[in-house]
């Protein structure tokens, strides 16, 4: 068996998911001790991580990035030349992936995918390197740098003198390029890059696209991911597409793109998704204002390459950008607009994340606005740039998965988007379990899944 043909991790723990284990787990006991985890584990190791990615191996330019005092003992100096080695092995997997990408091999790039994806896995885990020494000296969780109101004011502003103006040229589609369709762990799957939009801090993105193995494609979903969630550099994570491309109820493509600061675009001295943080209200309205006309671009992409009603889903931090596709498509071209919706542990209210928000209140979040001048009052100018307003997408083609104790996006802040947007009874489906368990409970109950493919079917 190739590498390019070896079981995958991801398949694994969606197995692992769906069985005894799944019912166990996914329950609201489970969402406190994943937070915990997240918080006081996972970011803190990855801060760490990205310091080092910038640092080239040297502890002197570790401790710069850190900017925060602290010794260097002999375990963390190794730990930052180990994980300086292994991103540039990753940068060489890359680089090869990239030049096969676009040369058109299938072959070629099936076996550069998987180099690629063994050395990207294995640099993404060596985060667990610095847990020894965050154990005795903790590490920071977020590089917080929270940019005042004058700035976002100057970058943003001008956004809000008009709906139409807020999320503009998701119609300039030219230099979407593909690769060939690979055969890789029996699944048929290409890569698409495109330009980036304005405000994303890069050049170019790169999106998954997986297609049924066959018949034609009935219809296309755009997936947008969570924070901190990414698919391309971690073998073994979640893998959501999976519940899109069973086949029963429809065949469905997945494009799967890799947001702003994410990936690929992980931005130099940060680990994925903490930009979004670290720059306050800036940080999450560059997000959005990048990847909601992304997307509006790759549902045109999708709309003219397979031919077929195209709809946008997206979890946690890709359910706030989804759902921000559905309200901006008003003002947006009819092949850039989204035919249905999925949308999994949302909120209605930035302010409602930001303010009462579980993760958000453990990081420091609200605390780091207020040190750089940020009110509520003054955030709420803003509102319009990170919130949806009026829904594009007809109400019974929304479909919404809640968690009725998710406090990291706050369950009350779903129900009432539900509510606002008039969906029906029939396309509300709540999990007893928290944001996390929530997230995953589609791998246990596809109705769901069944219910917005439906949706997608009948617009």
């Amino acid at each position: 068996m190739s590498s390019s043909e070896s079981p995958s991790p991801a398949n694994a723990l969606n197995r692992l998911i769906s069985g005894p284990f799944g019912a166990f787990m996914l329950k609201p006991w489970y969402d406190p001790i994943a937070l915990q985890g997240v918080v006081r584990f996972f970011m803190p190791a990855s801060r760490a991580w990205a310091a080092a990615n910038q640092s080239g191996g040297d502890a002197s330019a570790f401790l710069e990035s850190l900017g925060r005092p602290r010794a260097v003992g002999k375990s963390l100096a190794r730990a930052v030349v180990e994980t300086s080695m292994r991103h540039q092995a990753y940068r060489a997997a890359e680089a090869a992936w990239q030049q096969a990408a676009l040369q058109g091999d299938a072959q070629v790039l099936a076996a550069c995918e998987a180099r690629r994806m063994a050395a990207a896995d294995y640099w993404m885990r060596a985060r667990t390197l610095f847990i020894p020494a965050h154990l005795i000296n903790p590490f920071a969780a977020v590089k917080f740098n929270i940019e005042s109101e004058a700035e976002v004011e100057r970058r943003h502003g001008a956004r809000l003198a008009s709906p139409a103006l807020m999320f503009p040229g998701a119609d300039e589609s030219d230099g979407v390029l593909a690769t060939p369709l690979c055969d890789i762990n029996g699944r048929s799957i290409k890569w698409v890059r495109f330009p980036a939009a304005q405000f994303s801090h890069d050049a170019h993105g790169w999106a998954r696209v997986e297609e049924p193995r066959q018949g034609d494609v009935a219809g296309a979903v755009i997936f947008c991911h969570g924070i901190m969630m990414e698919r391309e550099q971690w073998s073994s994570l979640y893998d959501q597409a999976q519940v899109f491309l069973a086949p029963e109820g429809g065949r469905i493509a997945v494009v799967s793109p890799e947001g702003p600061g994410h990936g690929r675009r992980m931005r130099p001295g940060y680990y994925g998704g903490e930009p979004v943080l670290a720059d306050g209200v800036g940080g999450i309205a560059d997000y959005f204002a990048a990847h909601v006309v992304e997307i509006g671009r790759l549902i045109a992409w999708a709309r003219k390459t397979y031919g077929c009603r195209v709809a946008v889903a997206g979890v946690s931090l890709g359910a706030l950008t989804a759902q921000l596709v559905v309200s901006a498509a008003k003002h947006w071209p009819k092949e850039c607009q989204p035919d249905a919706a999925l949308l999994l542990t949302t909120n209605e209210s930035l302010l409602d994340v930001t303010y009462n928000g579980s993760l958000a209140g453990e990081l420091g979040f609200p605390t780091q606005l207020a040190a750089a001048g940020w009110t509520p009052a003054r955030i709420d100018r803003f509102r319009p740039l990170v919130e949806p307003g009026a829904a594009a997408v007809p109400p019974d083609r929304i479909v919404c998965v809640l968690g009725t104790t998710d406090t990291v996006t706050p369950y009350g802040g779903g129900e009432r988007l539900v509510g606002r947007w008039n969906i029906p009874p029939a396309n509300v489906f709540r999990w007893h379990g928290g944001h996390f368990a929530a997230a995953f409970s589609v791998l246990r109950d596809r109705a769901p899944i069944h219910r917005f493919k439906a949706a997608l079917a009948e617009a």
